[in-house]
């Protein structure tokens, strides 16, 4: 075989070969598509099929309409008024005697039971109040001032009150300096009443005291709980500082000088929110403020008649009256029964 032969059959070959291998990349090709185009045919099925499942269906209840503000509050209120649920609890109980069994309690005397509401109490206070309950002694729990009047509460000069906070309003000018010792009640008689009024006064009650001519000066400027070191400074007030001569002692602490007047007492009185006040006077308010003038008895109710209003709830007035002419009792009288209240004559 010459060389020429064999050049041909050399290119022969390798056409052959090209051929194959085109060929085989050819179906490789072929192969790989007909694989990428059966999983897309078989994912489209599947997802194809998943779609057509119908959903379950689930029932919603409608949304409840909106509440207003109107009936959020009626039912605010109906549950904060309703009445409380009772509450069961599970317990053991025999009929049967047990074998170890407690001890009878002792008899006890039957002692007051004392209503506690002042936060600063003491023991020593307590224990005067029921001492004080128990025999009697005191002007005003149980047996009234000097013996006069029933009940429980305040008796003061033969006017009982059920009162908690009390304020006494003293009028201590001359006129009625001079007026009580013509009824043969004098203003040491009525300190001495004073002092057994508040020795007598239970734990928890409020007090303060108030003199008054065209000055005005408070045992304390408020209220006060109804303790022994209260009682006891209130006695010493009493001693030192209480007008009987018609003139309010110099030195007075918390003397409030400038002759004010009636009126501006009777607002201080009422900015401690009292729910009594005894009013100790003659009927003849002065004006103050370096004048002599008597505040006419219509302002006098117009004045009462907005303080009243400031309370939240109104405060009985206890007029006792000294000396007082009958033309000014009967406009006392008057002014009380509208603005609430009682008049009554001083007597010995």
């Amino acid at each position: 075989m010459n060389s020429a032969t064999t050049e041909n059959h050399d290119r022969r070959s390798q056409r052959r070969k090209l051929i194959v291998s085109i060929l085989a990349a050819s179906l490789a090709i072929h192969a790989g598509a007909a694989l990428l185009a059966g999983a897309w045919i078989v994912a489209r099925h599947f997802s194809t099929t998943a779609q057509k499942i119908e959903p379950v269906l689930k029932a919603v209840p409608p949304a409840p309409p909106p509440v207003t503000e109107r009936e959020q509050r009626l039912n605010a209120a109906a549950l904060e008024g309703g009445p409380a649920k009772s509450t069961a609890a599970n317990r053991l109980q025999s009929a049967r005697l047990a074998p170890i069994a407690l001890p009878a309690l002792p008899k006890l005397p039957n002692a007051p039971v004392l209503p506690l509401n002042a936060a600063d109490l003491s023991a020593t206070s307590i224990l005067s109040n029921a001492f004080n309950d128990a025999e009697g002694n005191g002007a005003g729990i149980g047996k009234g001032a000097n013996g006069s009047g029933a009940g429980p509460g305040v008796n003061f000069l033969g006017v009982q009150t059920n009162a908690k906070r009390i304020v006494l309003m003293y009028d201590v000018s001359k006129t009625v300096a001079n007026a009580a010792a013509k009824v043969r009640v004098p203003m040491e008689s009525i300190r001495t009443e004073t002092e057994r009024l508040i020795t007598g006064l239970s734990v928890n009650t409020r007090f303060t005291m108030v003199e008054f001519a065209r000055n005005y000066a408070f045992f304390k400027p408020e209220l006060v709980s109804s303790t022994t070191t209260n009682r006891t400074a209130a006695t010493q007030w009493l001693a030192n500082y209480f007008a009987t001569t018609g003139t309010i002692p110099h030195g007075v602490p918390g003397l409030v000088s400038g002759s004010p007047g009636f009126l501006v007492t009777l607002e201080a009185v009422f900015k401690l929110l009292p729910d009594a006040v005894f009013i100790l006077s003659d009927g003849s308010m002065q004006r103050g403020t370096g004048t002599n003038s008597t505040i006419p008895l219509p302002e006098i109710e117009k004045t009462l008649s907005e303080l009243q209003a400031t309370l939240p709830q109104k405060a009985k007035i206890y007029f006792i009256g000294v000396g007082t002419s009958p033309e000014t009792e009967h406009g006392l009288r008057r002014l009380l029964a509208n603005t609430g209240g009682t008049f009554s004559v001083l007597k010995p």
